[in-house]
């Protein structure tokens, strides 16, 4: 069985992952979102911990803060026993002389200072700094207990060195990099988004986001992060993966921007199920360019239907109902084509032995 909850995290990731049976789960913690989900990232922490389970890795595929600053808040209020008898590893890719630039965010919206408390000196208080993975590349599997498995697609060698060789100089501000408004979006039809060009993200964060397969029995999906589909792409190379590689789900980049996201990756890691973590940011994200170019793939590969989960009603609180064109409902929703479906904590099976939560 595995299970994802898909935690509300604003507009950032915080997903935890659980496969095992009955008697026995494992759990993935992948990023932690901002600074306000530190305490229930904190709680998912002692809860585990209180059932003799373990955290297989923490993951944090980047650095920004919408992804960092909730995991960073929330492992300093764990005790340092509790993390040193419940996490394994610790998937992150800097280095000592970054961990020391990281400081815990101040705000979602920049790189900020909280009176010297450094995420680096944090795990070295808590006594857990020695299971850090560091530089986790493509091509490299992490092997987990009870048989799953992690195959990284991304970063590339040339984008973390990117990251490295240019911190002191990367400017400590958080650029919202490949979001823009939706409000015109909105008003187009998505069939005349589908063939839009995607555009390309710029962001060395981004660039050096972990993307990663992972692999449990006959389950397998795609977590990838806030990560280039480009990168991506090279990434799959690393296994010897030339033709399509399906999937049962896929979460997708960058809270659907437009700029990561293209009709070669969608076709690549194929599937009909997406996970979407976002709140609309501002009616930023997702761009509607992203989920025409899933049904540009759903119709050209012949797929009955796609189901786009989410963990916040976007299309209601963010738009009031206006996302979706008549046309769009007409062509696309009414006909089931397209499923866009709020998770709960009742949980939705998409296939035997997965169920997908929202929290």
């Amino acid at each position: 069985m595995v299970k994802v909850h898909m935690m509300k995290a604003y507009e950032g990731d915080f997903i935890w992952l659980s496969y095992g049976d009955s008697e026995k789960e494992y759990h993935l913690l992948i990023d932690g979102g901002i600074k306000e989900c530190r305490e229930r990232y904190a709680d998912v922490i002692r809860s585990i911990s209180a059932k003799g389970e373990s955290i297989e890795a923490i993951i944090l595929t980047h650095i920004d803060c919408d992804h960092i600053a909730g995991a960073c808040e929330g492992i300093a209020k764990i005790d340092a026993e509790v993390l040193q008898r419940t996490v394994k590893k610790i998937v992150f890719n800097t280095s000592e002389k970054i961990y020391k630039e990281i400081l815990v965010s101040k705000n979602s919206g920049e790189y900020g200072v909280k009176e010297g408390i450094e995420f680096w000196e944090i795990l070295k208080e808590k006594g857990i700094s020695n299971r850090i993975v560091e530089k986790t590349m493509a091509g490299e599997i992490i092997n987990l207990s009870n048989g799953a498995l992690l195959k990284v697609i991304s970063p590339g060698e040339k984008q973390l060195e990117k990251l490295l060789d240019k911190w002191e100089t990367y400017e400590k501000k958080h650029v919202l990099v490949g979001y823009s408004s939706n409000l015109d979006q909105a008003k187009q039809n998505l069939t005349d988004l589908m063939r839009v060009q995607s555009g390309t993200d710029s962001s060395v964060n981004n660039a050096s986001s972990i993307a990663f397969l992972f692999e449990y029995q006959d389950i397998k999906g795609a977590f990838l992060g806030d990560s280039k589909p480009s990168v991506c792409m090279e990434g799959l190379k690393k296994f010897d993966i030339k033709g399509v590689y399906p999937l049962d789900f896929v979460k997708i980049s960058h809270h659907g921007s437009i700029s990561n996201t293209n009709i070669k990756l969608l076709k690549k890691l194929s599937t009909v199920n997406y996970m979407l973590s976002t709140n609309g940011h501002e009616k930023k994200v997702p761009s509607k360019v992203v989920i025409a170019k899933l049904l540009r793939d759903c119709l050209e590969e012949n797929k009955s239907e796609i189901t786009l989960y989410c963990n916040y009603d976007w299309w209601e609180s963010q738009y009031h109902n206006k996302y979706f064109t008549q046309r769009d409902r007409q062509m696309y929703i009414d006909t089931g084509v397209l499923k866009v479906s709020l998770l709960g904590e009742e949980g939705t099976k998409v296939k035997d032995g997965m169920i997908l939560y929202g929290k």
